[in-house]
């Protein structure tokens, strides 16, 4: 009986070095024909689609031979289901992608993708030179790498103060952008003062007569100075201090909560914020905005006013409330993996290697943007004019890739524009990942599954709360305000606090000498 049992082991542990963690480890033999099958998000299969990627298959043979790939491009309102379905039927899978609908760590710890760091070691070393450690380790998990993010600009998100260009024209002579950014960038954060400045803007057109419909969009400045963990979690982007906090506890949003009351009642936000419909896309002559990347001069190219208005909207003077950029810990929003079920799992890593690096560049712009003279024309040996599209392509497109979705955006053609805004140009946006600083929870990852039950009871309460008091318009703002306190210490607020905390600790604890 006991013998029986042992071959019963033996034989369990050989199928799941088989099936799953052991998949990392064969050996790619060279000669072997193979087909890899990648997917990725994008804007669905499109007339030329596989026009192109025959293309793709025919020159990969170049860089790898006996290598042909099978691509499934999905809709990203699609994607988050496909994948689940897909990952809980094991399906065979080499090359995933996995982006921002879908929670990173929980992926990690269920077993999707494969651990990468001895696979890049082996076959694909050249990956490291060209994507910085400090955003290859934004893909870690408890240490261990299990995707590639897609290079593009990887800086935290910075709040803005935004004009209509006319407006911005009418006033100009009093509203001095540098003055306005240095004073905003030496704030950590959102107090009563930084309120009252923007104030001064917002009762400065309306004594002008220019408000029009009053003021939109300032709720998500509540969050400046304020690194994300887990939605609404929060922790302070600068200094020593690794305490976590609930946004909605925060003494910057009750200080909001007070500020937008008031200014309700001045007639600074429209009367019927909690009714009109299609609120955030109409133009407001003072708004809260935000951008990526900071430092392009405040002003919106010529190209740009154009473009907008010639789709009826207008472009915006945007003063931003940072100077300088970081690059938040949280995983990147566009990744490549390699699945658990990848029976190719060397060859997968030798193709995502070329996707990200100077070397496999001409593939790159291959996948994302089609054929030359057929797809796009080349402008110069760095821009080229899309055709059926200006910027991102759809489904009716002839065929072109969300470039953020395939690999190293920075080995890609940018997109030409006359007069175009620095922010949209390869080098720039290169240059401002290389200047940021990184967070100071670089390497940690947060388990939420101990407070699972706590954090949906906790979203149910913001859900039912934050629309009114976000909106100014609540008949008792600070009576809702405390009843919010409220609800949201009963749902578990203070026990998520405790939990992410005690990980934060651990963390630290444990990489107290790296």
């Amino acid at each position: 009986m006991k013998a029986f049992k042992k071959i019963l082991a033996l034989a369990a542990a050989s199928a799941m070095l088989l099936s799953g963690c052991g998949a990392q480890n064969t050996a790619d033999v060279e000669d072997e024909q193979v087909t890899l099958k990648w997917i990725f998000v994008g804007p669905g299969e499109q007339k030329d689609s596989q026009k192109v990627w025959d293309k793709f298959n025919e020159e990969l043979a170049n860089y790898l031979p006996n290598t042909t790939v099978e691509f499934e491009c999905i809709a990203s309102a699609d994607y988050a289901e496909k994948w689940k379905l897909a990952s809980a039927s094991q399906e065979d899978l080499d090359i995933v992608w996995h982006g921002w609908m879908l929670p990173y760590a929980s992926e990690v710890k269920k077993g999707s993708y494969l651990e990468l760091d001895e696979l890049i070691d082996k076959v694909a070393p050249s990956i490291k030179e060209e994507i910085p450690e400090a955003i290859m380790d934004k893909q870690r998990v408890d240490g261990k790498l299990y995707s590639i993010p897609c290079m593009q600009q990887m800086v935290s998100y910075v709040s803005s103060l935004d004009f209509p260009i006319d407006i911005y024209e009418k006033y100009k002579d009093k509203i001095n952008p540098e003055e306005l950014t240095a004073f905003f960038s030496s704030k950590e954060t959102m107090d009563k003062e930084s309120w009252d400045k923007i104030e001064e803007y917002i009762k400065l057109i309306k004594d002008g007569g220019d408000l029009k419909k009053g003021v939109f969009g300032f709720a998500d400045h509540v969050e400046k100075g304020y690194e994300w963990i887990s939605n609404p979690y929060k922790i302070k982007a600068d200094g020593d201090d690794y305490t976590p906090i609930n946004l909605y506890r925060t003494p910057e949003y009750k200080t909001f909560v007070e500020v937008y009351a008031d200014w309700f009642s001045k007639g600074y936000i429209r009367k019927d914020i909690l009714t009109a419909e299609n609120v955030g896309n109409e133009v407001y002559e003072v708004k809260g905005g935000g951008n990526y990347l900071v430092g392009q001069g405040y002003m919106p190219t010529q190209s740009e006013i154009d473009t907008k208005k010639a789709a009826g909207s207008t472009a915006y003077v945007k003063i931003p409330f940072e100077s300088e950029h970081y690059i938040p810990y949280a995983a990147s929003a566009s990744n490549t993996a390699i699945s658990i079920n990848s029976k190719h799992p060397e060859r997968a890593m030798k193709l995502i290697e070329l996707m990200n690096t100077e070397k496999g560049k001409d593939l790159y712009n291959l996948l994302v943007y089609g054929i030359e003279g057929e797809h796009y024309t080349k402008v110069n040996d760095a821009e080229i004019q899309p055709i059926g599209y200006t910027s991102q392509p759809t489904s009716e497109s002839p065929y072109g890739q969300y470039r953020w979705a395939i690999g190293n955006t920075f080995n890609g053609y940018e997109i030409y524009m006359e007069d175009k805004s620095p922010t949209l140009k390869n080098e720039f946006i290169k240059n401002v990942n290389d200047s940021a600083r990184s967070s100071k929870l670089q390497g940690f990852t947060l388990d939420t599954d101990p407070i699972k039950i706590e954090l949906a009871q906790v979203t149910a309460v913001v859900g039912e709360y934050k629309t009114s008091l976000n909106s100014g318009a609540a008949a008792d703002p600070m009576g809702l305000y405390n009843e919010f306190q409220e609800k949201l210490i009963a749902a578990g607020d203070d026990k998520i606090v405790e939990e992410i905390q005690r990980q934060i600790d651990e963390w630290r604890t444990q990489n107290s000498n790296k």
